[in-house]
């Protein structure tokens, strides 16, 4: 039963959703084909979903790997707006000389910095749960408030556009807009899709093997089943804590990288629709299983994809909806472990 859990939840979370169009006087039924079909209505539509796809992927599993070791990791909300920020303000600053290999340095320098700055910000949560016995929940909350109101904070008082009145950086440099020519946003006419999307299914296929397949793969699942047991076994909490936190950090990273550097090529306030709770949803979809990420991220970019075009759709709802939408089904997901626990243990006592 613990495997259709979340299956379930997520036909509730839905059902519910178009249900609730009913008190705006629109019809349940049209919200659902909406919400069913907007992903496919052009390439331009399709490559939208793709990249909202991109970003569910790294955000669920900056989740789920701390989720194998135990930790709830909710923090990657405020990572990605951190990352994003360092992204654009390396771009905006870097000159590189006219030359290939300068240019291809500070690439490398800008991708490898943004990523070290994710570790080390989802690093935070770690060294609060290892040496002040912080939870990791009340920590990551914290730091998500810390971080949206730093990034706000340089953005509007250091980093502004001054040829935008919009809450933006200003654009990082040509050399670094390399990206506007990729062929996945060629072929998807000029959509915000890139060839980010192959690094996140690369990184769900590797994952997937090194969990299998490695030992340290192996250490971090059985520290997650029972930390006590496997401290008693020579594995490290420090270790553990210290690798999964800071892996989530670095998925966090790429989904500001595939934002800064793969679509916008800037950082702007309020450029996340919530991509670190939405990967909360899409883990637990997937059981944190890395390739079944990959399947549940196409699906929930679909049903965000066809919340966002409800304003265009319907009379009486708007784009706020979609939030809605979201908490729904990220409650309703989550909400289905604890609903299914106790048949669960009705299970386990039939069968002794």
């Amino acid at each position: 039963m613990k495997k259709f859990a979340p299956w379930l939840g997520l036909i509730i979370g839905i059902t519910l959703s178009c249900l609730l169009a009913l008190f705006f006087q629109e019809s349940p039924f049209h919200v659902f084909k909406v919400l069913a079909t907007s992903f496919f209505n052009s390439k331009f539509d399709f490559g939208l979903t793709l990249f909202y796809t991109t970003c569910l992927i790294f955000s669920g599993l900056s989740f789920a790997i701390p989720m194998k070791s135990g930790l709830f990791h909710i923090g990657s909300e405020g990572q990605i707006l951190l990352s994003a920020l360092v992204a654009a303000y390396l771009g905006s600053t870097l000159v590189p000389f006219d030359n290939s290999f300068s240019v291809a340095f500070s690439i490398i320098f800008i991708l490898s910095t943004t990523l070290i700055c994710g570790a080390l910000s989802a690093l935070v949560i770690a060294f609060f749960k290892l040496f002040k016995q912080a939870h990791e929940v009340v920590v990551a909350i914290m730091l998500n408030f810390i971080f949206a109101a730093i990034t706000t904070w340089i953005t509007v008082n250091h980093l502004q556009n001054p040829n935008s009145q919009n809450p933006e950086t200003i654009p990082v440099h040509a050399a670094f807009q390399f990206m506007q020519n990729d062929f996945l946003k060629t072929y998807f006419e000029n959509s915000a899709v890139s060839s980010f999307l192959l690094v996140a299914v690369a990184s769900c296929i590797i994952l997937y093997v090194l969990e299998k397949k490695t030992l340290i793969g192996y250490q971090i699942r059985a520290y997650g089943n029972n930390p006590h047991a496997s401290a008693r076994l020579g594995i490290s909490s420090t270790k553990i804590l210290g690798l999964s936190l800071g892996l989530a950090g670095m998925f966090s990273a790429f989904v500001g990288l595939t934002e800064v550097i793969g679509n916008t090529f800037q950082y702007k306030i309020g450029f996340s629709p919530q991509y670190g709770f939405l990967g909360i949803a899409v883990a637990l979809l997937a059981q944190q299983n890395f390739i079944g990420i990959i399947g549940s991220a196409f699906l929930m970019s679909c049903l965000h994809k066809g919340a966002s075009d409800l304003d265009l759709e319907t009379n009486f709802l708007t784009r706020d909806f979609s939030r809605v939408l979201q908490a729904i089904i990220i409650f309703s997901v989550a909400a289905s472990y604890f609903i299914f626990t106790p048949s669960l243990k009705a299970e386990k006592k039939a069968d002794k």
